[in-house]
């Protein structure tokens, strides 16, 4: 995909996420259709949704639901390649375990569950997979 294909797709189709109730005060589910993206098309929503600088960038844990910026993650001490891959709460006190919400939990994007939604295929060939974009605030996603 183009950057220019991606520019055209319209915003319910570039984010494929949807809220799910709350109950019991927990926070609502994120349910996440798994997508596959060029890393410049990936790089274009984030910005198109969250402005230039990646720091505001929000990603769901697709575990517990925890919505964390990179700012986040680099406060926390994660490493480069574990923002939105791995949820923030490997780096917290506290973390819940998989699954539990509300989060931050300890999941691990490369470990057992491999639940990351978005397949990134990146400029050297390769592909990862990340956690879907959080919804845009100020409006649905």
């Amino acid at each position: 995909m183009s950057a220019a294909q991606a520019a055209d797709g319209r915003e319910e189709e570039s984010m494929s996420t949807r809220k799910k109730g709350a109950a019991a005060g927990k926070p609502a589910r994120i349910e996440t259709k798994p997508r596959k993206l060029t890393h410049e098309a990936w790089l274009k929503e984030a910005a198109d949704h969250f402005g230039a600088d990646p720091m505001g960038w929000k990603f769901v844990c697709p575990s517990c639901g925890h919505v964390a910026s990179v700012a986040d993650w680099r406060a926390a001490g994660a490493t480069e390649g574990e923002v939105a891959f791995s949820c923030v709460g490997r780096h917290l006190p506290n973390a819940k375990n998989i699954g539990e919400r509300p989060g931050p939990c300890n999941y691990a994007g490369g470990g057992l569950f491999k639940l990351n939604p978005v397949t990134v295929s990146l400029p050297n060939g390769h592909e990862s997979d990340f956690f879907e974009f959080a919804p845009a605030e100020g409006g649905a996603a």
